[in-house]
């Protein structure tokens, strides 16, 4: 079936998903988006550096401790949300739960998949700008020599309780929740919620027997 053929993937560069899953790794409350952002990637480093470096534990075996880090501090219920959209609101708080529950172990099993390919580049990230509305906030970036080419990458995130966390990735003017939802949509334009779960419950058993 071609929806779930495209469901599954998104067209972000490597650098993008490592950045995206450890902007929020830090051990402490950062100050500002901008700080969190920024001490998240050198810690993006180090855990890549270490699991490489043949004297700490693999990526694999580093996963769970990862996935932590990456819990205590990510919206994944935000952004399910905001990628599921309107029909969000009319399914049960059991469903609600099963799909952030699966949303977040397909994105993160994307995650470990793909920054094990990682082999060390001239990556640099340019910090741009930061803009505060309230309780939300924009950090706009820029990966520069990423295959000889730059990637500007913003960063959505929303004041909860003193600390900032990320809820959407904007790569290139395209947003990975937009993207998302209007795969979702599609979906259930045809099929319905229990059968998108299903889906989402192959495909996350299919991703964890190949990590």
């Amino acid at each position: 079936m071609q929806n779930k053929a495209c469901f599954w993937t998104i067209g972000l560069p490597f650098v993008t998903l490592l950045i995206f899953f450890t902007i929020v790794t830090s051990s402490f409350a950062a100050s500002s988006p901008m700080s969190l952002v920024q001490s998240g990637t050198d810690r993006a480093l180090e855990i890549l550096r270490s699991a490489q470096s043949g004297s700490a534990p693999s990526l694999r075996e580093r996963r769970s401790e990862i996935l932590r880090i990456v819990d205590e501090y990510f919206d994944f219920q935000e952004m399910a949300r905001r990628s599921l959209g309107r029909p969000w609101r009319d399914q049960s708080p059991q469903h609600q739960q099963d799909f952030v529950e699966l949303f977040k172990q397909l994105l993160f099993n994307n995650y470990v998949g793909r920054v094990e390919t990682y082999t060390g580049t001239n990556e640099r990230v340019v910090y741009d700008t930061e803009r505060i509305e309230g309780d939300y906030a924009l950090v706009k970036t820029r990966v520069l020599d990423f295959k000889n080419t730059n990637v500007q990458i913003d960063y959505r995130l929303k004041l909860i309780r003193g600390q900032w966390k990320v809820y959407d990735v904007v790569v290139e003017g395209v947003s990975l929740v937009d993207n998302y939802r209007g795969q979702f949509s599609s979906i259930l334009a045809n099929r319905s919620f229990e059968s998108l779960l299903s889906q989402l419950r192959e495909k996350v058993a299919a991703q964890e027997g190949t990590l």
